[in-house]
Parts: C-alpha cells; structure tokens; sequence
C-alpha cells in the first residue's frame, strides 16, 4: 500500500498545498470539467481551479475525519493515475474517475463539510465499480490504523447485493456448491427436493435422503467422479438401472460434479439448468469479486450474511459489514443490532439507493450512542429528494449514449394507432403480441442487424400469467429459432443467479426470459441482454427502470448497432408510459401523435437522424402512427382504436373487459398488475405480515406507488400488530394520510 500523499505543507496563515498533490489537483480538476461541464450540472457544487484555494478555503479547517477520507481518496486517484485507471480487471471509463475526482475534491469544504453524497448516472454505466473504489479508500484508511468505525456496504434489497458483491465466477460457484462455498444440510436437500419432483420414485428407489447426502458431502469434482461414487453406491445397494432411466440418472450425476442446479419451470415444474464445467486452478478462490467488493483483503475482517459471500467473523468483530438496506430501515432489526452493528458504523456505501434518504441510514447510528453521524456516499440512476448534503455530476442518457457508455436504443411500438388495441392481460392480446413477435424487422434487415427473435430477449408480463406466456414463447420458437431456450423467472431467490448465468452463457440459440415488473425492474443485470418486450402496462417510471435493464447489457457491436425495446400498447394502458415520454431523448416529438419506423434509433441523436435518412422512405410493415399521449376529457373520442378482450387471468378467465367501463374488478386488475402473487394470508399468531403481503395490499387499495416510497409504513403496520390493531387498516389509513399531504404540498 502506498503511502498516502501529502495535501498541505505548514500552518495558519503559512498553509500551501504540497508539490505532489498541487501537481496531481492541477491534472485531475480539468479532466472533471471536462467529462461533466459545470454549465450542464447547475446542481452540482464544484471544487475549486486553484489548489492553494482548494487547500486554504476547502481543506484545513474540515473535520478531521473528512481530511483523512479525503487524503485516502486522492492517494487512490494518484494511483489509479499511475496504474491507467485499471479497477478489479477493468479500466475506469472517463466519467467514473470523474465522479472519484469529484467525490475526493467534495468532501472537505471547511467547516461546512458535507455528510452524504449521491452519485447520479444513468442505468448502466458503472456505479457500483465508483463505490467498490470509495470502499478501498476507506478500508485503506481502517489499515493505517485512523479509522476505528466500520464500514456498512448496503442495497436496497437483499438480492441486489449478492450481485454486487460476487462476480460472475464466484456466483456460479455459489450456485453449484462448488468451492469454497460449503454445502449445507438445507442446500442439499433442496436439490433433491426438486429432483423428486423431477422423478420422485427414482430418487425414492435409489437415492434415499441419507445416500444423497452422503454422497453430495463427497463433493465430486467432475461427471467421471461423480459416476464412480454412484456406481459404488449402486453396486453396494445392489441396485441396477434400465437404460430407460438414465436420463435422470444423468441428471443426479450432473447435480453432484456441481455441474448443474435446478431451477422453476412453468406451472410448477422443474427445470435443470447446465454449466460448463468450473476451472480447478485458474480462478481464484476468493468470495468477493464484484465491483462492490473486490477491495477487500483476503481473510480481513467481514461480516456478510449467508447466501451473500462468505463471512469470518460476527458482526461486533467485523470492520466491513455487507447488509441490505433493511438493517437501517426495519425497527427490528434496529433494536436488534444497535450496540454491535449500528453505533460502530462510521462510514454507509448504499448502491441502488432508491427513493431512501441520508437520514434513513445517519439516524439509526446515532440514535445507537455512536460518537459521530456516519458518511453516506449513495448511487443510484434517479435522483430523488433535495436532503443529499451533495449530489454528483452526472450524463443524461443521450449523453451516455453518445460517448459510448451504453448502447444506442431503437424503438419498436405496436399496434399502430389505426389498429385494433386490445385491453391488456387477454387472449386477443397475447395473439396480438405472438403474431408482432415473429415478424422480422425490415429496418434491422437494412441496418444488417440481427432479427428481435434471433437475441437474448427479456419479456415483462403481468405476474400471474408468466408460465403461460412461456408456453406460448416455446411453441412459437419451435418455428422461429429450434434452438432457442425460454425459462421463467417468479423471483425466487435460488434462482436469480443461476438464471442471471444461464442467461449469459453462450448457447445454440437466443435466451428468453420471461418475468414480471415487480421482479425485473431493479435488479437482474443481464449483461447479454440485446431485447426488452414489454407486454403488460406499466407506468412511465417503470419503464424507465425496465429500459435500464436493457442498458446494463453489452455495448455496441458496430456504429449501426442497438439495443430494442418492444412496447404493446392496450385500450385500458397508459398512452404517456412509452420511451417517447419516459425517457430524455432529446429529440423533438409531437404531443398529439406522430409516424415512427419500428427499429428506429430513439437515444442518440446522430443515430436518429442517420435512420431518418436511410429510412426515410418508410419500410411498409415497419411503419406505425404513435398516438398522443395528453389526457383524454370525457366526451373526446380516444386517439386509439379500442375494443373489449376475453381475459387470461387466473380467476377471469373468459370474463369480457371491455375498456369503456372502468369497473372495479377491473381497476383492482390493473392495480395488481405489477405485484406478484401472494398466497399467504395474514394471521396474527405467525407474526406481523410480510413485506409481500403489504405490497399486495397496497396495489389493492391504489397506493402502490406510496407504499413503495415510505418505508414508514412497514413500521405504522408492525405498530399495529404489536397493538393487537388490524396491520391492513394501519396501512391504508398511513396511506391515505400521505396522498392528502401530497396533495396539500402540490395545492
């Protein structure tokens, strides 16, 4: 470790800033001006040219704290200066070393020193990689011995971060039980569970729970092991299989040699999901290796829970502590953990940070004893709130697109407004989208692009209609590509990664995922994803999120090359929750409707006026008239073409919808429309409800979207169970007194 650089040379009135670092402020300071200029970030406070002022106004007087984080930082840059910016096998991109450059210059400003920052960029474009920097500064600084607090790195949700935390290669030695992750108990009979449910008379006959334990704890480390040991097994049972059942009996061999894991299929099923095989000595057999978390050392002291990495001591012991967000958050927890975790942590890093503000994470720690209100450094793609001390420059996503950060988006809508649109979750509907998804595009055909049906695909369905939108996907791809392979995904948490995986290893034909909003929408970084279908209605908002799934996969291929995302319209949908509307594209649209070329680039302005031009002269199928998306009085006629739908829904099946009426089972369908199923119902005998359960609740009664907004309201509705109250009757009375005030605010 080098040692750290010197910022300020001699005291008082005397005080000048040290050659070496005068050198490097005077290098680093234009080369943040210039990736992010201070005109195009009016919101953003920027440090000062000079180093002398910078040192003199900024630097002396600052808490001691923020000095040494500060000091730590540009030792980092400085290295990172000398070392080509190179991070955990990666090469910072220009506006990730300018948001370091402009972290390392904010965090001192005399007596004024902020206490939280938010890093804003679009979906995407490394976030996570700046914070994984942040936590080699401050696990640098625990080293020098000048740091005793701990550091918290936290998600939003739990599932985020394992993906932040582990690398790819790490998370499929996670799933498959390969070292140095160890099977337990639970792991090993959860495989044959599902097994059983594959054959259950053969996992029966031959393998017993105690023999499958038995040998899975021998951890056989190829197909050939892993034949000999059940070979034994067999011979030692006496026990002979038909040729008929060697295909299961391929199946257990393939789930010992950590060569495979099992995953849910549609209605129910289960599905086995196959790897190559892992490397023995060409990885490293380390638990962290994502951009989160590669800075920490070897065997250094971390507490993470399980499932997450792998842990070495309690969290009273740990100096780096990975948690999602909800040990701040959920009272519970809070009182559970005050005096080990909370009044120790010194310094919170919250990626995905969402709606959640500093004093969420600050007022814990210091409500625990803690002498010193934590540092928070938060990223996320939106900001939300005025209450960040500082909010960071930050591109817009046509100029992340322009630069080469993400890749150019093309745009595909359909039906065109002339035509019939169906309300959403019916049969008309889902034939509607199966005959759009099958044609070829003649814009990508000219562009020399792959067909929508030929890429890695990811398709957003309304919860309850996932296994059915797979069935139907397979039966058209047995026409469209044989070799494609399109799988389910309900949020189950031993599924995310593997799927995550399955979805970007190599294959013979496209990858299809098939999920809902609520479960895509914020997490699940397909790094090969090429195609974006959104086939049930969501909200502008939504969108954006589920379009930035789409930027986090891999950049572009050619100068003509684009991401795609495909938008179904319906008769009862939100005309405004299109890309034209969510996203800033900075291309002038008409409000009232316009023609659009399907494929058409929307983000990159070069690119969209390239296609004008080369598809000036319209491309027949292609073509399409997006309607207007202004509110329609009563008494308009409708911009669209509207006409009733049979639904699909589980419990409405073949009920007519007709799009005229806004009838209450209608409303409470489209409310439902982003959560997922939830089968359990409240007893207060198994304790307060869950987090799902409130969710569902919320989209019953329309405050979804608040619900989401306030944790507060988990907190009104445990208040209320401990009470002996109704937890459903506190949530919509918490939820009411929120709309009223948002009202009374925008009044």
């Amino acid at each position: 470790m080098r040692p750290a650089i010197t910022i300020m040379n001699g005291s008082g009135s005397s005080r000048e800033p040290a050659p070496a670092f005068a050198s490097l402020y005077h290098k680093l300071i234009p080369v943040m001006t210039k990736v992010f200029p201070p005109g195009e970030n009016p919101d953003s406070i920027y440090p000062p040219e000079s180093a002398r002022e910078f040192v003199n106004l900024r630097f002396a007087n600052a808490p001691e704290f923020h000095r040494q984080l500060a000091v730590e930082l540009w030792t980092v840059l400085q290295d990172l200066q000398l070392g080509k910016r190179r991070v955990n096998e990666k090469t910072l991109r220009d506006h990730q070393f300018a948001h370091l450059i402009w972290l390392a210059a904010s965090i001192t400003d005399g007596q004024k020193s902020p206490k939280s920052f938010f890093i804003q960029g679009a979906p995407g474009t490394g976030k996570t990689l700046t914070l994984g920097v942040v936590m080699q500064a401050c696990i640098r600084l625990q080293m020098r011995g000048r740091m005793a607090g701990k550091i918290a790195y936290c998600t939003a949700k739990p599932y985020h971060l394992s993906d932040k935390v582990r690398g790819k290669g790490m998370g499929r030695r996670r799933i498959l039980r390969a070292p140095p992750y160890l099977p337990n108990e639970r792991d090993i009979q959860r495989r044959r569970q599902a097994l059983c449910r594959i054959d259950g008379p053969f996992m029966k006959k031959y393998f017993p729970k105690a023999a499958f334990q038995r040998l899975f704890a021998q951890r056989p480390a190829t197909l050939e092991q892993a034949r000999e040991l059940v070979s034994c097994h067999l011979q030692s049972c006496k026990a002979t299989i038909d040729a008929s059942e060697a295909p299961m009996l391929e199946n257990v061999l393939q789930v010992l040699a950590s060569m495979a894991t099992l995953v849910r299929g549609p209605f129910g099923s289960v599905e086995i999901l196959t790897f190559p095989p892992i490397p023995e000595e060409a990885q490293r057999l380390v638990s962290h290796t994502g951009d989160a978390a590669f800075a920490i050392p070897h065997d250094y002291p971390l507490f993470t829970r399980d499932g997450i990495g792998v842990a070495n001591c309690s969290r009273a012991d740990a100096r780096v502590v990975l948690e999602p967000a909800s040990v701040f958050t959920s009272a519970q927890q809070i009182g559970r953990f005050q005096q080990e975790l909370h009044r120790h942590i010194r310094v919170v890093l919250c990626d995905e940070a969402q709606r959640r503000q500093p004093i969420a994470f600050q007022e814990p720690v210091v409500a625990a004893g803690a002498e010193h209100s934590p540092l928070v450094f938060a990223a996320g793609s939106q900001w939300y709130g005025k209450s960040w001390d500082r909010r960071s420059p930050a591109h817009s996503f046509p100029e992340s697109i322009r630069r080469g950060i993400l890749p150019d988006l093309g745009v595909r809508l359909f039906p065109s407004a002339e035509d019939l649109h169906y309300p959403a979750e019916t049969e008309e509907a889902l034939r509607q989208l199966m005959h759009f998804y099958a044609q070829p595009l003649d814009s990508f055909k000219a562009l020399g692009l792959p067909q929508p049906f030929h890429v890695n695909t990811l398709v957003v369905v309304h919860a309850r209609l996932v296994d059915l939108y797979v069935e139907r996907l397979r039966q058209a791809y047995e026409k469209l590509h044989p070799s494609a392979a399109v799988r389910p995904f309900h949020g189950d948490e031993e599924d995310r990664e593997a799927l995550q995986i399955w979805f970007d290893t190599s294959g013979d034909g496209p990858h299809v995922l098939v999920s809902s909003a609520s479960v895509v929408k914020e997490s699940l970084d397909l790094l090969s994803l090429r195609h974006l279908i959104v086939a049930t209605r969501v909200s502008p908002d939504v969108l954006y999120h589920l379009i930035g799934r789409l930027a986090h996969g891999r950049g572009r291929q050619s100068p003509k090359d684009r991401m795609l995302v495909t938008l179904q319209q319906f008769a009862n949908g939100n005309l405004s929750a299109t890309p034209f509307v969510a996203l800033d594209h900075g291309q002038e649209l008409p409000e009232d409707g316009f023609a659009w070329i399907n494929g058409h680039a929307l983000m990159s302005h070069k690119a969209y006026q390239d296609d004008s031009r080369r598809l000036k002269k319209g491309r027949g199928r292609d073509r399409v008239k997006v309607p207007g998306h202004r509110r329609v009085l009563r008494g308009q006629q409708p911009p669209i073409k509207m006409t009733p739908g049979k639904s699909i829904l589980p419990g409405n099946v073949g009920e007519l919808i007709d799009p005229a009426s806004r009838t209450a089972a209608g409303a409470i369908a489209g409310r439902l429309a982003l959560v997922s199923v939830v089968p359990e119902a409240y007893d207060p005998e198994k304790g307060p409800p869950s987090r799902e359960l409130a969710r569902f609740w919320a989209a019953e009664c329309g405050g979804l979207s608040i619900f989401d907004t306030y944790p507060s309201i988990m907190l009104s509705m445990l208040e209320a169970h401990n009470n002996g109250c109704c937890p459903r009757q506190a949530l919509e009375q918490k939820i009411a007194q929120l709309r009223e005030r948002g009202r009374r605010a925008n009044a």
